[in-house]
């Protein structure tokens, strides 16, 4: 029952990027690594295997899941571009502009951004993007093997700490324990983990306060404090990877949302994760669209504008994202399946 969870946490991104909150948007990219982490490790033990012909249909599947959307993305923003101008999207968002070179081209295309700290590529025609060229890397890794066994993770677990402690003892700053593919390596250690302890029959914890809606009420609180106390920016962070842990571990090994939602199938919890990876995509087009229909100029912040724009970039975002999800995500969908089945 992970549909939600991941669309909430794109929204929450969405929300940071707009209103220029950019923290909490951080909080919920960690919680993205740690549900990959766990559900790529699951699908590739139940799923897939560790055979040649597993490995090739895993990358098959990735690549539709991730590519066809994207692309269009892509295309979205450079129709932005052309129609609404270079000037008003690079003053919304400086890493938004036309590839030029070889390099920019193929990492546009490829969502392989070559610096060490992704982020800072330009131009990068989806800004969000640049998590998933970590995302790339861990999804290989997992292929190749890295979460075979109980005791691959535990080592890979251990080794991710010492590269978070080894920022903090050198005084690294945050952002090394954040944006380099390095940084990613806990989260998704841990979710692997987690999957592990599913396999070995632990069962998901009983106790009121650790049910998911209380986990995802204190996880919010947590990032609403963030907005409004910047200075608990870094203890919030970690908070909030404890907040994911204990979410993905119930999600993991059975618990559910509740009675209220236990009424919905798998189906309906498959339908609301559907609108995650698309919102991911395309909010940053629609806050820029929004601001340049309702006040032709590049606003995003938390001012009676912003929260204007915000609103009309909710409409838009949802509206192309159920677009897309009919016309490209859902036939590509059925070739996943055939993929996955033959598998």
């Amino acid at each position: 029952m992970f549909g939600l969870l991941r669309t909430l946490l794109a929204i929450i991104v969405m929300l940071g990027h707009l209103l220029g909150k950019w923290q909490v948007g951080t909080y919920a990219v960690f919680g993205f690594y740690m549900i990959s982490g766990y559900l790529m490790t699951c699908i590739m033990h139940e799923s897939y295997g560790f055979n040649a012909r597993g490995r090739l249909r895993f990358v098959l599947n990735r690549f539709l899941r991730l590519y066809p959307l994207y692309w269009c993305a892509a295309i979205i923003s450079l129709l932005m571009i052309v129609f609404i101008g270079s000037d008003f999207v690079l003053s919304y968002n400086s890493s938004i502009d036309f590839p030029k070179t070889t390099t920019d081209i193929f990492a546009n295309l490829s969502m392989v951004y070559p610096k060490f700290f992704a982020n800072e590529y330009k131009p990068i025609l989806v800004p969000t993007t640049w998590a998933i060229t970590v995302e790339l890397f861990f999804y290989a890794a997992i292929c190749l093997g890295l979460s075979k066994t109980r005791l691959r993770v535990i080592v890979w677990l251990g080794l991710s700490l010492l590269y978070v402690i080894y920022c903090f003892y050198h005084d690294l700053g945050w952002r090394y324990r954040y944006f380099p593919i390095f940084a990613g390596s806990l989260p998704f250690a841990m979710g692997a983990y987690i999957y592990f302890l599913k396999k070995e029959g632990m069962p998901f914890l009983t106790e009121a306060l650790f049910q998911p809606p209380l986990l995802l009420c204190g996880m919010l609180i947590n990032m609403l404090a963030v907005m409004v106390f910047e200075i608990y920016f870094e203890m919030g962070f970690y908070i909030n990877a404890f907040f994911s842990v204990l979410l993905c571990y119930q999600l993991g090994t059975g618990a559910g949302w509740g009675s209220l939602y236990a009424k919905a199938s798998p189906r309906v919890d498959k339908i609301i994760g559907e609108f995650s990876y698309p919102i991911y995509l395309l909010h940053w087009q629609a806050g820029i669209i929004a601001a340049y229909l309702l006040l032709q100029e590049p606003v995003h912040n938390a001012s009676l504008d912003g929260f204007k724009s915000l609103a009309l970039a909710f409409v838009l975002v949802f509206a192309s994202t159920f677009i897309l999800i009919r016309a490209i995500d859902r036939p590509v969908q059925k070739w996943r399946m055939r993929v996955k089945a033959a598998a």
